[in-house]
């Protein structure tokens, strides 16, 4: 995800915060997606900061905001002063620690995969109708709708898989009837999908100039950019809620389950 040139994101490269300042997490919450996944409310400055807390969600915040040259006792504090809202509206990300793995499963069923079925159609329409209006004059907009294209494909391949292999595996091991843990295969390969998905939302990004409106060509681009970006957040949420929140369990309650 990239820097967004916002006043915020400059504030925290000119500001210099004590090391005092402490984000109230756990011990083991020190990753981005730790940080999210304990408090969700976070998101919102990570999108805007460009934070990878999804694909990226390994990483510490200090080296995540070295890597940027941001100082990370400025994005600690701004993240400590944040209320205990365990919802945040602008992210969409929700807080699901102490959701079970059925309920997880469920989750990113209704809450991103039927979505995004009903998102993708729309968008790769909108697509079509700026290329065919202004591809001539731009082509980074024929670009962004083959990049698009390629996505979308497989994207709604990879939820396919999810939904007819992955979740029933978690759920066996949910219910610990003897099932075996989710091929690690599978496991690998799914996140493979999660850092191309990854990959090609940062190209996209660039390609719509960081979704600004004043790039739009027409009404029409101006929608289409809204509607990419908020395509762009429901997938880093979505992908932070499987790496982050829904793989730790099922690998965790497999090896309880292996081990009983």
């Amino acid at each position: 995800m990239p820097v967004s040139h916002q006043p915020f994101t400059h504030l925290v490269y000119k500001l210099g915060m004590s090391h005092s300042e402490q984000l109230p997490i756990s011990p083991g919450a020190n990753t981005l997606g730790g940080i999210v996944a304990e408090r969700p409310q976070t998101a919102a400055v990570f999108e805007r900061l460009g934070l990878d807390y999804c694909c990226g969600g390994q990483q510490t915040l200090e080296d995540a905001c070295r890597s940027l040259d941001l100082e990370p006792e400025t994005v600690a504090t701004l993240l400590a002063t944040l209320d205990g809202d365990t919802t945040d509206g602008e992210s969409g990300a929700h807080d699901l620690g102490d959701a079970s793995i059925d309920d997880l499963c469920d989750h990113i069923v209704t809450a991103h995969h039927d979505p995004l079925r009903e998102a993708m159609p729309r968008i790769s329409e909108l697509l079509a109708k700026v290329v065919r209006a202004h591809g001539s004059e731009d082509p980074e907009v024929v670009q962004l709708a083959e990049l698009f294209s390629q996505t979308r494909s497989g994207l709604e391949t990879h939820m396919h898989r999810e939904e007819e292999l992955l979740f029933p595996a978690c759920r066996e091991v949910a219910a610990n009837q003897g099932g075996v843990s989710p091929d690690d295969q599978i496991l690998a390969e799914l996140d493979d999908d999660h850092r191309s998905v990854g990959d090609a939302l940062k190209q996209m990004r660039t390609l719509s100039h960081d979704y600004r409106p004043e790039s739009a060509h027409c009404t029409t681009h101006r929608v289409l950019l809204h509607e990419m970006q908020e395509f762009e957040r429901d997938l880093h949420v979505h992908i932070h809620e499987e790496n982050n929140i829904l793989f730790p369990k099922v690998r965790e309650m497999s090896g309880q389950v292996g081990n009983s």
